[in-house]
């Protein structure tokens, strides 16, 4: 059988590709496309994930024909009004964006009568970082994954608390100290809730979505190591 294999971040540069074709036996799992890949490729996959389309995998699992395997760097961990008009669905907003995040906007469209809090929460590029000037960073993303693990970190919210409108964006592309990566707003009822649901969303974005930056110092760049949840590490 023919699966497509996609490969990111790191992965991607390892082999000189981001998307290959993949001949395995019937029967075989992610495991064995793996270790195939890694014979071929000489690459190292260990550490971090696979998905098949576009859902989590473990390495067990059974690939059937046409399979998208995805194979995923240990996740990094992680607007505008034109932005924000084209966005919103209902009182959720989420997704992916070049343009500079702008959080007056989010908060903004977040307030209303019934909600007593708006939590706004900015991760920003940092330098130095661990004494080190840094230029730049790099974001890159499994796009059309990320978008859906955007829409079930808003649904856990959701289902934690009595929420009243969510905001989850993060940035790709380049990103200058001082610009923002990641952009959270929460709105509530009451202010516990939207500090405890917008300090939920940025520990899951760091556990679960694949998104990936590189960092750029004076005098070379690196891929940040990221995280690999317990049960789906390869």
């Amino acid at each position: 059988m023919r699966v497509q294999v996609l490969l990111f971040a790191l992965f991607r540069e390892q082999a000189g590709q981001a998307r290959l074709e993949l001949d395995l036996p019937a029967g075989s799992t992610v495991a064995d496309a793996k270790a195939l890949l890694e014979q071929q490729y000489s690459l190292q996959l260990s550490g971090g994930l696979a998905a098949i389309n576009e859902r989590l995998a473990q390495p067990g699992d059974p690939l059937q024909e046409g399979d998208e395997l995805a194979f995923l760097p240990p996740i990094s961990g992680g607007s505008s009004a034109s932005l924000l008009a084209s966005s919103v669905q209902g009182n959720d907003s989420f997704g992916l964006t070049h343009e500079v995040l702008a959080v007056q906007p989010w908060v903004d469209w977040a307030s209303d009568d019934p909600y007593g809090a708006v939590v706004s929460f900015l991760g920003t590029t940092r330098s130095p970082n661990k004494g080190l000037a840094v230029t730049h960073l790099e974001y890159e993303a499994y796009p059309a994954m990320a978008e859906r693990v955007m829409q079930q970190i808003i649904a856990e919210m959701r289902e934690r608390w009595v929420l009243g409108r969510v905001a989850l964006w993060h940035r790709l592309g380049r990103v200058i100290p001082g610009e923002g990566s990641i952009l959270i707003v929460v709105s509530a009822p009451h202010r516990p809730e939207a500090f405890e649901a917008c300090r939920y969303a940025i520990e899951r974005v760091k556990q679960i979505l694949p998104v990936w930056k590189k960092e750029f110092l004076p005098d070379g760049s690196h891929w940040v190591e990221g995280h690999a949840p317990e049960g789906h590490k390869l």
